[in-house]
């Protein structure tokens, strides 16, 4: 019930700021980035596609480490949610690491 309110607030958000962003009153950025939060809170889903995305786009990557470096509690945390996993690819068996080639040094 909560998580649709929730969901539902947001999207309520982003039409606004949608049609407030070109008037001279700055309200929609702001109601942009409070629906993009609440989606982001409320939906994993939501939150993969944002990961994925920031993955994938160096700028936005960039421009929410930039917001994320500058907040602080919850705000915060909700945006390191997002943030973008690279993991190092895994060695099956029998296979060798590119550090050990199978030679021996002189030495």
């Amino acid at each position: 019930m909560i998580k649709g309110l929730s969901v539902f607030a947001a999207i309520i958000c982003i039409v606004l700021g949608l049609l407030t962003v070109w008037t001279p009153i700055p309200t929609g950025v702001p109601l942009l980035a409070l629906g993009a939060v609440l989606l982001i809170a409320s939906s994993r889903r939501f939150a993969k596609f944002v990961r994925r995305h920031r993955k994938n786009f160096v700028w936005l990557n960039q421009a929410l480490h930039w917001i994320e470096v500058r907040s602080s509690g919850r705000f915060k945390k909700i945006i390191r949610r997002t943030r973008p996993r690279y993991f190092k690819k895994r060695l099956g068996k029998g296979q060798s690491s590119p550090k050990d080639n199978g030679t021996k040094s002189a030495a």
